[in-house]
């Protein structure tokens, strides 16, 4: 028993260390494989860095390429641009210096057919056409000759325009209404003194003074026939009225004159005139010196013809069309 117990304890020694010897080869195996899994999986990272860096080199290299690609596009469209830039610097500095001369002239011809057709200034258009005379005589054209000729006789044609005094005649027509407002009307009523032709009492008989009598009656009483109704006179209210309608209507003469309206200007003095014929006492001097005035301004002159003078501006557009299309055919041919 004892031998026998000893055997199974031999034989269980050796079973166990027959086991741990296999633990430890599978430790070892496993050991082994874990390694390998490892290096399988670094091997993969690094197979798959070397594959982003190559692909980041690719993209890096392309964006490169089309970024030299767009700056050689853009440094080609600046050259040309800038050529072209230059060759029309170039030919502005083989343009003719009169160019401006020219244009200078035409603008100034063109201010003053403004200046004469929508504000009537007579002394300011003159000017204009003068200073665009001088620049075109600085040019020293002779083509320009029809256009300095048109000149001459527009600034001639302003010359003989009259000048037209429009603040003397307003203030003629205020005085005249200082004038009216003194004036007696035709229905103010005057005292006067009755005397009779009889110097010495009536003397003879009945019938004799009776007769002597009626010779003076004649003279102290008067009867006049009036086809038409006799008017009533006139109140202190209308008389109010009517000098304050005769102010309005030569007021309305000065707004008539200062808008250049010939017709309302003539009306309104017209008015103002017949009013005064109408309810003054044309009998006086006073009144007669004022109807006399008012008739003089009534025919004086608010608003001048004015000339036209586009000619030369039209001239001028013909030579400057003409000298651009014989340079453009002088071009095409070259």
């Amino acid at each position: 028993m004892i031998i026998l117990a000893a055997a199974l304890a031999l034989v269980a020694w050796q079973g166990w260390q027959r086991l741990e010897s296999q633990q430890q080869r599978l430790d070892e195996l496993a050991q082994q494989t874990d390694n390998t899994a490892s290096q399988q999986a670094v091997d993969e990272l690094a197979s798959r860095l070397d594959s982003g860096e190559e692909e980041r080199d690719v993209a890096l290299q392309s964006a490169l390429d089309e970024l030299r690609s767009e700056f050689e596009s853009y440094r080609s469209d600046v050259d040309e641009t800038l050529g072209q830039v230059l060759d029309q610097l170039s030919q502005a500095q083989d343009t003719d210096e009169r160019e401006w001369l020219h244009a200078e002239a035409a603008y100034l011809l063109r201010l003053a057919n403004q200046r004469l057709q929508f504000e009537g200034d007579v002394e300011g258009a003159a000017a204009l056409l003068r200073t665009a005379d001088e620049r075109l005589a600085e040019a020293d054209n002779p083509a320009l000759t029809p256009v300095r000729q048109a000149i001459a006789n527009e600034l001639a044609a302003l010359d003989a325009v009259p000048q037209i005094d429009r603040t003397g005649l307003y203030l003629a027509l205020n005085a005249q209404q200082e004038r009216i407002s003194n004036l007696r009307l035709s229905q103010e009523i005057e005292a006067r003194a009755v005397t009779s032709g009889i110097e010495e009492p009536p003397t003879g008989t009945f019938q004799r003074q009776l007769a002597r009598f009626g010779e003076e009656l004649k003279d102290l009483v008067v009867i006049r026939h009036h086809d038409e109704a006799l008017e009533g006179l006139m109140t202190p209210e209308q008389e109010a009225y009517l000098r304050q309608s005769i102010r309005l209507v030569l007021e309305q003469s000065q707004l008539a004159l200062l808008n250049e309206e010939p017709k309302l200007y003539e009306a309104s003095i017209d008015k103002a005139l017949q009013l005064l014929n109408d309810y003054y006492d044309t009998s006086r001097e006073a009144t007669q010196s004022v109807i006399t005035r008012l008739q003089e301004l009534q025919d004086a002159q608010v608003k001048a013809e004015l000339p036209d003078i586009s000619a030369s501006q039209q001239e001028l557009e013909r030579f400057i069309d003409n000298r651009y299309e014989t340079r453009g055919q002088s071009g095409g041919d070259a």
